[in-house]
């Protein structure tokens, strides 16, 4: 198999030396393009059209930088870069689906929890994880 080719598990993930930032960030886009069909929040009906139109749009780039991050591909660290700073940006503007992210349940620790999880996989903690980890990755991206 040639060096451009991309692998959805690339082999060289199991070299000690490659970036757990790379796998990190791989598996956290890949969860930010499915999670958001795990549950569905008690929230206006115009927002969560709002989030619908968002998240599915966003499923199929988010499910190719996957891919192209666990191959150190500099496009694909770009393209999550830009996808987390177009999400900080619609949370600012429609800060109504914010709350929608947010899980609300009876049991203190599972709203926690399961709070925590969804902030992280699709909002605004996963968008600034992103912003935080891949600059840090492109020294470690190939160009192709």
């Amino acid at each position: 198999m040639s060096d451009n080719a991309l692998r959805i598990f690339p082999a060289e993930r199991m070299n000690p030396e490659y970036p757990w930032t790379a796998w990190a960030l791989g598996w956290l886009a890949f969860f930010r393009a499915f999670l958001w069909m795990a549950w569905e929040p008690v929230q206006a009906e115009s927002v969560l059209g709002l989030l619908a139109y968002k998240f599915t749009l966003g499923m199929v780039p988010l499910v190719i930088f996957a891919v192209g991050v666990w191959n150190l591909r500099k496009w694909a660290v770009w393209g999550l870069i830009i996808v987390a700073v177009a999400d900080l940006i619609f949370f600012v503007v429609y800060s109504q689906t914010l709350k929608a992210v947010v899980v609300d349940s009876e049991v203190y620790i599972y709203t926690m929890i399961l709070s925590v999880i969804t902030l992280l996989c699709n909002g605004p903690l996963g968008d600034l994880f992103i912003l935080g980890a891949a600059p840090g990755l492109l020294k470690y991206e190939k160009n192709s």
